[in-house]
Formats: C-alpha cells, structure tokens, sequence
C-alpha cells in the first residue's frame, strides 16, 4: 500500500507539472513568453510570477510589462518610485535562485494596425518606452520603437493577432505589418494567446513568412484563477530546442526558429522539430512475440497526450486504427496479418501514426513511423 501511495504521488506530481523530455540534439524548455506583474497593468509581484513558473515546471519566463504610461501613472501617485526595468530585476534574482530562466522584455502598445509587440532580451526598457511616448502615429510609433529596441539586439513578437478586442471579425496581415516585416523588425507571431486561444492564420503567416511560433499567456491574473492545476490543467506553453538553458541559448533558439507550441492538449511545430518531440516523448518499451500477434509496448514519458490514427505505410499489418496514449501511460499494440488473427506476413513491418493532435500546418497532421522487427 506504501508503494502504490508514493507511486500515485509521484503521478500527481508529474500531472500537475510540465514534463517534456530532452530530445537527442537538444533541451527542450518550456517558456512563457508573454506575462505582465503588478508593475504595469497586473496584479501580481513579479518573484510570484517566478515561483508560479517554478511549481508548473515552467523552465523560461519573459517579463513583458507593457511601457507606455500606466507605468508613468503609479509613479506619480506616489506607488512606485524606481524606473520601468524594475520587474525584471526583481523577477531575475528569484529566478536564478529557483531555476527558472527569465527573459528581459517589454510591450509597445499600439491599436490595430498595428496592434501590440512584445521585445525580448533587451537591456533596458526606458530609451524604447521614451520614443514610443514620443509619437501620435501608431505604426511610427510601433516602428520606432522596435527599431530601438533592435539596437538592443531584441527579439520582436507581434503578439494576439487574433485578439477580439482588436480583430473582431477577421484575422489579417495589414499594410503596416509589411513594412514591419521588410524592414527587418518582426521575427515572431504569437501564435496562441490565452486571451482567445490558438490563431490558424498567426500559424500560417509563421510558415509562409519564416517567422518563430510564440506562444504565451499574456496572464495579468495569479495563475491559480487561470489554471485549475490540481485537475491536471496546464499551462500553453512554447516549447523551445535549446543547446543550453541560458537567457543566450533561449535567444539563440528563437533566432534559429526552434520553437513549437503546446497548448490545450495540442502540438504546433515543423514537422522536423515533432519527429526530435515525439522520439524523446514515445518510448518503445517493448517488442514480444504471442501467438499470432506481434505485441509491440509504447510509453508516453511526456505530459502531452497522444492522439493516434493509424496513417499511410502501416498497411501491412492490422493494429489499432485510433487511440490515445495518455500523459505517462503505457499500451500495447497487438499486430496481426491483414487476415483475421494470422501473424504478420513479413519479419519487419511499420506502425504508422498519423497524429490527430499534432499539427505541421493549418489542418494538417504529424505522422510519425515506428519501424518494428519481429522476434525470433
């Protein structure tokens, strides 16, 4: 009884935690990329922030506050009394002390067109704040500031396209977002946003323009009003193949568009980087012989479920044609030959998955192949 306690313990824990294992070439941290504290217009400290990172197994945070004048607002009225970096200052002192990577970032504030930009890795948020302050005009302002912040070396994320408040009836790419992008100041999309979900044409654009998938929360809540962790609920996260987890080697990854999306129980990514997910998440446990059957075992080691078809080149043997492996459980495919309970016809077959959750584009699903060997 003691034993099955500390198992279903550790399972618990797992549930309520992000847990994606390291592919072969790379890490694979989980990171929010877009989250506001109480010094802009949210109401939690930013050391919470990093604690909630900490206990979702949240492995990189960015601390976007936004830089227009709320900021200005709470100085003059006497409630803060230190400039817009503070945040990220406070957040980066816990962070190191609790393992959680933060990210040095800001958001310009703009209406559509051409809406909002979160810039990443930057040094210091007041010269970009101080020229997006000066200018009326929303695409110039947006224009200067990203070209400030480049100056910086900034990663520029247009964020929530798809953001009701401004795309109440359609999701578009605008005049302004191409000049952005010709003049070289617009490296992401934020893709999922939790403020209305997952964008179709935010995923598109990033395949059609080469841009990095984003995805983050935008919370201005304590993440215990979000999530309801303990029903296993987690949080969208962007998933980024990393050489090494620094601030560097998370700029680095996003730069080389390294990056998927997990959210709602789903994957969004190249197909090349979800062949590197599911080869580390799907673990052949076994392959045995029983019968007429070639009984092949899979564990899921991952927190994202698994939806299987089964897809083209696996017709030469029959297995189940639809099920779902579920965070950190295990199932047995029993293949058989295409006749009615006679064993497979050749000494090596495929088991070929089309993944209904995992997307390589708009509609699209990742299919992944297992070569199997029968035992002698």
């Amino acid at each position: 009884m003691a034993a099955l306690a500390i198992f279903c313990a550790q399972s618990m824990r797992a549930q309520n935690r992000i847990v994606i294992p390291d592919t072969k070439d790379y890490l694979v941290l989980t990171g929010d990329m877009h989250m506001h504290t109480i010094f802009s217009d949210a109401n939690v400290w930013p050391e919470t922030r990093v604690e909630e990172c900490a206990a979702e197994g949240v492995e990189v945070l960015c601390i976007t506050d936004h830089m227009e004048d709320r900021h200005n607002r709470m100085v003059n009225q006497g409630l803060f009394h230190c400039d817009r970096n503070k945040s990220y200052e406070i957040a980066a002192k816990r962070g190191k002390q609790l393992g959680v990577t933060v990210i040095h970032g800001g958001e310009v504030t703009r209406r559509m067109p051409p809406g909002h930009f979160n810039v990443l890795f930057i040094d210091d948020v007041e010269p970009i704040a101080k020229v997006d302050d000066s200018h009326k005009d929303h695409l110039e302002g947006a224009l200067a500031s990203l070209a400030e912040a480049r100056k910086q070396g900034s990663f520029n994320v247009w964020n929530h396209p798809h953001w009701a408040a401004q795309a109440p009836n359609e999701v578009k790419w605008f005049k302004e977002h191409t000049k952005i992008y010709k003049e070289g100041l617009l490296d992401a999309v934020e893709v999922y946003n939790s403020c209305d979900g997952f964008s179709m044409e935010a995923f598109q654009w990033c395949i059609d323009k080469n841009l990095t998938l984003i995805c983050g929360t935008d919370s201005h809540k304590p993440m215990f009003m979000e999530l309801n962790t303990n029903a296993g609920e987690l949080r969208p996260v962007t998933l980024i193949f990393a050489k090494e987890n620094t601030v560097e080697g998370v700029q680095e990854a996003l730069e080389a568009r390294r990056t998927a999306i997990f959210a709602d129980g789903k994957v969004y990514g190249n197909a090349e980087l979800l062949k590197m997910l599911v080869d580390s998440c799907l673990e052949v446990v076994s392959v045995k012989q029983s019968g007429n059957s070639t009984k092949v075992t899979v564990r899921n080691n991952s927190s994202i479920p698994m939806i299987l078809v089964k897809g083209e080149g696996g017709e030469q043997a029959a297995y189940t044609r639809y099920n779902i492996i579920e965070p950190f459980e295990t199932y047995t495919y029993g293949c058989t030959g295409l006749e009615y309970k006679t064993p497979v016809a050749v000494d090596s077959f495929v088991l070929s998955f089309d993944f209904e959750n995992f997307y390589t584009a708009p509609g699209q699903h990742f299919n992944y192949k297992i070569n199997v060997t029968k035992p002698e």
